[in-house]
């Protein structure tokens, strides 16, 4: 099977949800035997694999003019075609950025489209009535994004828009465990500390208001740190976790982590904390019940179909900080809770999240040439 994967960028270093995704996903499609042609934008790095052919797709316009990258995608693309010659499928990652592009060259050739979340902005919702009809497969990250996806587009309520929410190798977090004590040191942190980890982006998206009120309004307890592993990015979410770190000696902010390294602050940490208001699918809260911690999230979409409420997680409604910091609060003060919890965090993702189960169902709709239901 041959594919080619428009993508906007495919790093090895990245940590953004978005990017993890298409790396996890197209990695494991290599794996199984499949002719991965990568049309990347130029300049962006791209992870490495044996059956990854790398292209390029070049800026020719101003890149700051919406969406006009895919006219130059569209371009590179149809070049590439006729490069390569016949391909089983053509996949784009980010509907906006290349998904235009890719269904305006991509006629006559069956077109994948990944949607991650969906977000209410005007163009969204206008390339979302449209686009979805061009695709012969549609891969939705969760329930939530699949049912978002047919409001604004219902000819996409089909057999071929299909649920395939993101595996998690269990392996990576067991490894990690070994270097608990170590990081710990690095940072200060004492043995008989709490750690209560955040992991993400500085973006309004992942609650880091809602982060900050619920921590200040835990007090000024003794033995607990809040850990921020987490990428400057918006300017207002990165003000307040500097003003938190000069006023709170007790929160740590790591702003760049190597994506291999990730899993060691999991396996340092107590308690993982993830007050988001939207994702396509969280994948950081199973990563987290992966390493066994329990945690303490909303009941955003994306998040809700990963965790069970109650029985591996804790979850307020999005935007509650104060019902954030109660729940905080219940974990901090029930170390029997909260090993309850991160043994079935563990167990759930071992249930439904396991990458050989979930590449099964996606091989065998790729090799269904009849893929699209009519």
């Amino acid at each position: 099977m041959r594919i080619i994967a428009v993508q906007t960028g495919l790093s090895p270093l990245s940590v953004l949800g978005g990017t993890i995704t298409d790396r996890e996903f197209l990695t494991r499609l290599a794996d199984r035997g499949v002719e991965v042609h990568l049309l990347t934008e130029a300049g962006e790095p791209v992870v490495e694999h044996e059956r990854f052919v790398v292209h390029r797709w070049h800026r020719r316009l101003r890149k700051r003019l919406p969406y006009v990258g895919n006219a130059d995608v569209a371009l590179d693309l149809r070049r590439l075609l006729a490069e390569v010659g016949p391909v089983d499928w053509i996949r784009f990652n980010s509907p906006y950025s290349v998904g235009l592009g890719t269904v305006a060259a991509g006629g006559g050739h069956r077109i994948w489209g990944s949607y991650l979340h969906l977000e209410d902005y005007l163009s969204w919702r206008l390339i979302d009535r449209w686009l979805p009809s061009r695709c012969d497969l549609i891969t939705c990250l969760s329930d939530d994004t699949r049912r978002d996806l047919v409001a604004r587009c219902p000819s996409a309520d089909h057999a071929a828009n299909i649920v395939v929410p993101m595996g998690i190798d269990t392996a990576r977090f067991d490894l990690a465990r070994a270097h608990r004590e170590e990081v710990r040191a690095s940072h200060g942190i004492g043995d008989e500390e709490v750690v209560i980890l955040f992991v993400g982006s500085l973006i309004a998206r992942k609650g880091i208001a809602d982060l900050a009120a619920a921590w200040r309004q835990l007090g000024n307890r003794p033995g607990v740190r809040l850990l921020l592993v987490a990428k400057p990015a918006g300017a207002e979410e990165t003000r307040i976790v500097e003003e938190l770190v000069r006023e709170d000696d007790r929160v740590i902010h790591v702003p760049s982590v190597r994506y291999e390294e990730v899993p060691r602050y999991f396996a340092a940490s107590d308690i993982f904390f993830f007050p988001t208001h939207l994702e396509g699918y969280g994948i950081v809260v199973g990563e987290a019940m992966a390493s066994r911690l329990p945690v303490v999230t909303t009941r955003a979409q994306g998040v809700r179909e990963v965790i069970a409420e109650n029985e591996t997680a804790l979850a307020a409604d999005v935007g509650d900080a104060a019902e954030l910091s109660r729940l905080l609060d219940r974990l901090l003060a029930d170390r029997a809770l909260r090993d309850r919890l991160g043994r079935a965090g563990r167990a759930r993702v071992e249930a439904h999240f396991t990458w050989d189960r979930i590449m099964d169902r996606l091989m065998e709709r790729l090799g269904d040439p009849g893929a699209r239901a009519n």
